[in-house]
Parts: structure tokens; sequence; C-alpha cells
């Protein structure tokens, strides 16, 4: 059975873990070899996840399965992007940072499970839309978003010059 619990110190360690997995992960499919780890990710990477949930009115949420950590979700509160409030209808919206699901824990509806505890806190605080970056190889992770409804609406394009 799948458990949830919020952040806390207790958990540190795996959370770092977790972001390191899923930065090797990116790196392994990305197709212009831009991604890697640099020297000091986990702590600089942890640090920078840890004081933007902070800061933007967020939750970092850890399922586990047997007391042993086996995914996170962080959401926070997100800035319209640049010129946005003078066009947008959408005052208030979430942004999903990360959702990491250790690789052997994947199919146990895990990543389900996060992503409504975190759509939940997230409408609890009067967000009325959330948004997530996929990473463009991230063929997963872009069917999963799209069969919880989520829709593509912009697209990032790159070339190397």
């Amino acid at each position: 059975m799948i458990e949830i619990l919020e952040y806390n110190d207790e958990y540190k360690e795996e959370v770092k873990k977790l972001l390191v997995e899923l930065q090797d992960y990116h790196a392994k499919i990305d197709e212009q070899k831009i991604m890697t780890n640099v020297d000091n990710y986990r702590e600089e990477y942890f640090n920078l996840v840890y004081n933007v949930v902070k800061e933007k009115d967020g939750k970092i949420f850890l399922a586990l399965i047997d007391s042993k950590i086996v995914g996170l979700i962080a959401c926070v509160v997100d800035d319209l992007p640049f010129g946005h409030k003078y066009v947008s209808t959408c005052p208030k919206r979430g942004r999903i940072l990360k959702l990491i699901i250790k690789e052997n824990e994947r199919g146990q509806n895990i990543g389900s499970t996060l992503l409504a505890e975190a759509e939940s806190y997230l409408k609890s605080i009067d967000c009325k839309y959330v948004d997530i970056d996929v990473f463009g190889t991230n063929k997963t992770g872009l069917e999963f978003y799209e069969k919880k409804g989520y829709i593509i609406r912009t697209y990032k394009i790159i070339k190397e010059i």
C-alpha cells in the first residue's frame, strides 16, 4: 500500500538520491547530450528545489511503500510567464517541479497517487490550473501526463548554433 507523507528532514538523503536518479535519467535520454550531473549537483540541486518550494507556497510529498521512499512530487505556486499578467484569465497557477518514481517501482500507481496529492493541495489553495515542463525526449512522461488530462500548450524548441 502506498503511503503519502509531506516532506520532513528525516528523508533528506533519500530525496537527494531521487533527484540524482531523475537527472541521470534525463542525461541518458538527452539526444543533444546537454544534460549532465555536475560536481555537487546532489547538494546544490536539493537546496534549490527545497528553497523554491518554501518560497513559493509549495509542498514536497513523498510516497512510501513498506516504510521506504519510492517517489516524490514537488509543487509550487508559480509566477505567470513573462507578460502573461496582461493577457491571462488565470491569476493563480500551480506548477509541478518534479515527479520522480524509483525506476524499479514504476507501474504501481505511485505517480498517479502523488500527482493527485499535489493537484489536491494546489486546488485547496485556489490554483485554477497546474502545469509541468516535460523534457522533450521523455516520451513516457509525456504519455503519463496526457493520460491524466494534461495538454500540450506550448513548445520550447532548441537549436545548436
